[in-house]
């Protein structure tokens, strides 16, 4: 038998958008994430780990143009919980932070 195309394995499946998925999403504006950016445009806030979530992997910071960096790593107990990835709750500190100003 002839092996398909990976094309042809999900021709009648329904393929999900994950840039439509807007994970972080409350992470954008919060104070407490990552200011990386990738040809000029910011992208840290995507990451699972900010200046509050992922102590273990703030051992891991590197420096980028006199900035803090966080590297891009696998998810770690003590990064964002699951509910601010998914946006299905908000994140404590962002919220403590919103109500400052």
């Amino acid at each position: 038998m002839e092996k398909k195309t990976l094309s042809e394995r999900y021709a009648d499946e329904v393929l999900t958008d994950n840039t439509a998925l807007n994970h972080y999403s409350q992470c954008k504006g919060c104070v407490f994430r990552d200011k990386t950016t990738v040809s000029g445009e910011e992208c840290g806030w995507q990451k699972a780990v900010c200046h509050i979530y992922g102590r273990s992997t703030a051992s891991r910071l590197k420096y980028s143009n006199g900035e803090l960096v966080f590297p891009y790593t696998p998810v770690e107990p003590g990064d964002k919980p699951n509910e601010v990835y998914n946006n299905t709750a908000n994140c404590e500190y962002y919220e403590q932070e919103k109500r400052k100003k």
